[in-house]
């Protein structure tokens, strides 16, 4: 049974596990309304000590501080005792995407509800549900965790905040560079952040087909990352995560490559294909992810410097074991690039009886990166590749 605590703005509980989960959800507003959650990791002084503890969209993990947040769920997943001593103090806050220029505020979205839960069982520790049918801010600092004589601490807060995420973020002692994101265009972007700057943009990918340009940077040094995040227990049960006999998914990322001089290839997990990020083919997989729990997820690399080498490389996941259960696996990439807004593409467009979906393509054309969103579902890899007419041969395998 559980002895769930509710509290009003002010009030403060002790937590009795430092592994958590932290859910924020907020009322029904209009649909053009976009929000977003952020956590600021602060010191004695009330500020962020480096950029790097500022948690946002395109900043979702610290994972040697025990902090990631999955932004398309609003849930933070901490683990405290990994949290070093100079930061004493984890500020939540949620904030309305533009809201300042779209004249939106969080009056529209009637309330706002922080649900702590016990990262292991699941069981509810603490509530604060908010009413802000009065708030006229477009931010708001919901709650704090923060450390009381050698143990941590849940404290509930609803304070506005003039402005929306950038200035925020700038409060907390951020340095931040671009302004707040707007949607996707189809061009690219064309400026891009000063560097050494929090980069506050994003662009989604909403619709199946729907491309954005990025500039290659050819021969720089640097990475492209591509990872993948879900949910590995979309049925509801006792615990937050099970094992993957007991229902949960195992979803694995990969690609296929081709170069311009015509060869082929792929990465993936499956085989024991992880490639190689400095020999070719120049990328690499960085891990298998079996139960969906590990804080970074999947990452794919792309080695900037051969860029150029390639002609396309199509992105892609599959369900090694569970059931095909695409319309709850909460399945979203995100594509970092040297000074370019994160590209976000959410698995969307549900096919429950298929098992492997192309996300991505990812295409040199007049001497820049084309992104075009996907989402076409496949029973296997073999239907995926007649149908963007790759040429591999594909035989049974395990891991």
């Amino acid at each position: 049974m559980s002895n769930r605590i509710n509290l009003v703005a002010g009030q403060n509980c002790p937590l009795p596990t430092t592994s958590l989960h932290v859910s924020v959800s907020h009322g029904q507003g209009s649909p053009e309304i976009t929000v977003d959650v952020s956590a600021f990791l602060l010191n004695s002084q009330g500020k962020v000590s480096s950029d790097d503890d500022f948690i946002f969209f395109n900043q979702p993990a610290r994972t040697e501080q025990g902090v990631l947040l999955e932004p398309e769920q609003s849930r933070f997943t901490l683990h405290l005792d990994r949290t070093g001593n100079a930061i004493q103090k984890i500020a939540l806050a949620m904030t309305i995407t533009d809201g300042q220029a779209k004249g939106q505020n969080f009056s529209r979205l009637k309330n706002v509800t922080v649900l702590v839960k016990d990262f292991l069982s699941g069981i509810e520790i603490a509530c604060f549900s908010l009413t802000t049918q009065q708030n006229q801010e477009s931010a708001l600092i919901v709650a704090e965790l923060y450390r009381h004589q050698d143990k941590w601490k849940f404290r509930a807060v609803g304070q506005g905040f003039i402005g929306g995420l950038q200035p925020l973020a700038e409060f907390y002692g951020v340095d931040v560079g671009a302004g707040e994101s707007s949607p996707a265009p189809s061009v690219a972007p064309s400026a891009p952040a000063v560097a050494g700057k929090i980069n506050l943009s994003k662009i989604t990918l909403d619709k199946k087909g729907q491309s954005i340009s990025l500039e290659k940077n050819t021969g720089e040094s640097g990475e492209i990352m591509i990872n993948l995040n879900w949910n590995a227990t979309p049925v509801k049960s006792v615990g937050f995560f099970r094992k993957a006999s007991s229902g949960g998914i195992d979803l694995d990322l990969a690609c296929l490559w081709e170069f311009e001089q015509g060869e082929i290839g792929g990465v993936q997990a499956l085989g024991d294909h992880f490639g190689n990020l400095h020999q070719f083919p120049f990328i690499e997989l960085d891990q298998d992810d079996r139960s969906g729990s590990t804080m970074g997820g999947e990452t794919l690399r792309i080695n900037n410097k051969h860029l150029p080498e390639f002609r396309r490389i199509l992105i892609y996941t599959f369900i090694y074991e569970g059931v095909p259960n695409w319309s709850h696996v909460d399945a979203v990439i995100t594509i970092k690039a040297k000074n370019q807004p994160d590209i976000e593409i959410r698995l969307d467009s549900y096919r429950d009886d298929q098992f492997l979906c192309a996300i991505a393509m990812l295409e040199n054309i007049n001497g820049k990166l084309q992104i075009t969103k996907l989402v076409d579902y496949f029973s296997g890899h073999q239907q995926m590749d007649r149908a963007y007419g790759w040429g591999l041969n594909y035989v049974a395998g395990s891991k």
